[in-house]
């Protein structure tokens, strides 16, 4: 599982013949000893001033690395491999001197990518988007995929997605069943709710609704739809519970086919109390 860690010469070494080349040692032997050098503060730290030398690929597999460990399959043998690696990041960063004149910075990154392969079971759609929020975050970037919490200001835009979007999804119920229930979703629906929203160049284009692990709505406005505005709420969702659960028509192909492409599955069925019509219960339990 593990590969190999070898390290080049850099510059200082070339000048020197007689400087001995490092024998290449396994990942696995260094990662608990470097998982003693790993400290929680000196690598948001290290990470946040050297943000631009480590670049956009480097931070976001330490990212993904440090929020696996959030993950509900992390063993702590996962961890030791995940804090080995992050404390052998910050090893070259603070420049130790009996390792200055061997370690090329690039090769750093070889632990981290074994590290990355060793724990690959905790790492799920959830961990990858807060590594990336995160790296956009600091890189300045702002938030990633214009996903944010919603506003009083966003609820009549809400609205109108959710209405236009639920006629378009659902043309086996009348138009104006929908039109009925917008005052229901303004007052009792969405008000007990955790609604995030995506934002794209300054327009509301999509939202979710989430109470506990319910994905009780997700919806995006027909002429943005294909575009991957579903799959990122979907996966800012993901990053808010380590298993979600939703209901969904039976009736509804397309909406079953995306949510099982995102790693759902048909747990059950059942008749939806306000049309009375078959709709499946699907849940999502994590990578």
């Amino acid at each position: 599982m593990f590969e190999k860690l070898s390290f080049k010469k850099n510059n200082r070494q070339q000048e020197n013949d007689t400087l001995p080349l490092l024998t290449p040692v396994s990942i696995e032997d260094v990662a608990e000893e470097y998982a003693e050098v790993y400290d929680e503060q000196g690598f948001w730290s290290k990470c946040k001033r050297y943000a631009r030398s480590i670049g956009r690929a480097g931070l976001e597999k330490a990212f993904t690395l440090y929020y696996a460990t959030e993950h509900k399959d992390c063993t702590l043998a996962h961890k030791t491999a995940i804090y080995g690696a992050l404390g052998y990041l910050l090893t070259p960063i603070d420049a130790i001197p009996d390792l200055t004149p061997f370690l090329g910075y690039s090769d750093d990154i070889s632990l981290i990518g074994g590290a990355l392969i060793a724990v690959a079971s905790c790492i799920d759609d959830g961990v990858k988007y807060k590594a990336k929020n995160r790296v956009s975050r600091l890189l300045g970037e702002g938030a990633l995929e214009g996903v944010r919490e919603c506003k009083d200001e966003d609820m009549n835009t809400v609205l109108s997605i959710w209405l236009t979007a639920s006629i378009k999804a659902h043309d086996f119920v009348a138009p104006d069943f929908w039109a009925a229930q917008v005052e229901a979703m303004r007052d009792q629906y969405l008000p007990c709710a955790k609604v995030y929203v995506y934002e794209r160049n300054g327009q509301v284009v999509g939202f979710y609704a989430l109470c506990n692990h319910s994905l009780e709505a997700l919806f995006v406005a027909p002429e943005q739809q294909g575009e991957g505005v579903g799959k990122a709420l979907l996966a800012h969702a993901k990053a808010q519970q380590s298993t979600l659960t939703l209901s969904v028509f039976k009736a509804n192909d397309a909406a079953i086919g995306f949510y099982m492409a995102q790693g759902f599955k048909v747990a059950s069925e059942q008749q939806n109390a306000a049309t009375g019509m078959p709709e499946f219960v699907m849940v999502w339990l994590g990578s």
